[in-house]
């Protein structure tokens, strides 16, 4: 009876001798996680517009633009307008993303060429624009991005057939921003007013044809 009382204590002390080493040990679990190197990123939505002055949202959302068959006539379709132009013009939206670095967005255009026939230099214009009504979608809710940040430089409407002309310089903070970039190949404002400085309208002795070309807009630490 003595023996078999001993042997079951012995038993019993063992196992709780077990439960509580493994209670009171330690395990060290390493943990890794690499931030990459990052440059600034962007995206851009096209939008086609049709009328002047029009809410670039309201456009139909393009992957090119297109300007399709110029015109010499003015809106009435009657006057002569004595040079090509279009009527339709196109909003680029630019998503910025900076990863807190110091940006640039940038236009570039070499020219709209068909064979050995090129359009005026200046009748390409690029004209930035910025809205603080324009929205970044968080998470499925839309948060206006607000004004211009002090100290970013928005630039200035100018011929698009240029090499890097500005269209947006961030602040030192670097924020995100959507700034707006609008393509045009214009005529004449009211009045004859130039459209930007350095237009060259087309002249109706434009050969004929198709006229293409690239327009990169590019986001660069400066």
């Amino acid at each position: 009876m003595k023996k078999g009382f001993m042997v079951l204590l012995a038993t019993v002390v063992t196992v709780c001798s077990f439960v509580f080493a493994y209670a009171a040990s330690t395990v060290n679990v390493s943990i890794s996680a690499q931030v990459p190197v990052s440059s600034p990123e962007l995206a851009v939505v096209i939008k086609q517009l049709n009328t002047p002055a029009q809410d670039p949202n309201t456009g139909t959302t393009v992957t090119a633009m297109n300007f399709g068959t110029l015109t010499h006539f003015l809106a009435d379709g009657t006057t002569d307008a004595g040079i090509w132009y279009s009527r339709n013009y196109f909003c680029v939206f630019i998503y910025t993303n900076s990863f807190g670095r110091r940006y640039q967005v940038l236009s570039t255009c070499t020219g709209l060429s068909n064979g050995a026939q090129n359009l005026p230099a200046g009748s390409f214009g690029i004209s930035p624009g910025y809205a603080a009504q324009d929205a970044f979608n968080i998470g499925g809710t839309l948060i206006p991005q607000g004004t211009q940040p002090t100290g970013s430089v928005l630039g200035n409407p100018g011929p698009a057939i240029a090499t890097n002309a500005l269209i947006y310089r961030s602040e030192t903070a670097a924020s995100n921003r959507i700034i707006r970039a609008f393509y045009s190949l214009p005529g004449y404002g009211e009045g004859g007013a130039l459209p930007f400085t350095g237009y060259t309208p087309i002249p109706l002795t434009q050969a004929p044809g198709t006229y293409t070309g690239t327009v990169t807009i590019s986001i660069v630490v400066y």
